[in-house]
Formats: structure tokens, sequence, C-alpha cells
């Protein structure tokens, strides 16, 4: 039997073992990781912006390298 997973919320500090997924954090030395929420919370979290919008076009496009 697999074991459920147990995370505790960033809102509220209490464990769930219903986490939901509410950002990744990225770092550029070592491993990120990833930030959770209970149910409740989850939805008063907001959306995490897509990495790559945050960049400017010129910077996205891999063709302009030097």
């Amino acid at each position: 039997m697999a074991r459920k997973p147990v995370r505790m919320c960033v809102r509220c500090q209490v464990t769930t073992e219903a986490p939901v997924v509410v950002a990744t954090v990225h770092q550029n030395s070592g491993p990120g990781f990833t930030v959770y929420a209970c149910r409740a919370c989850a939805e008063h979290c907001p959306p995490q912006p897509d990495v790559l919008t945050a960049l400017p076009p010129s910077q996205r496009s891999r063709g302009d390298q030097r």
C-alpha cells in the first residue's frame, strides 16, 4: 500500500494529507523545491508567473546567443 503524501501548508502551517502544489521555486545553486498548500488555502495563493514570460523577448530567443 502506498503511503499518502503529508506536507505542511505554506499559508496556515498545518500538515495535510491532500497537498496542492502552489509554486515551484528554482534556484541557481542546488535543487529547487516545491511549495504546497492545503485545499482550503490553495485558492488564496496567487498564481505563479511563467518564468519564460518574465524575460524580455530578446532573451527568450535562443537564436540570438553570443
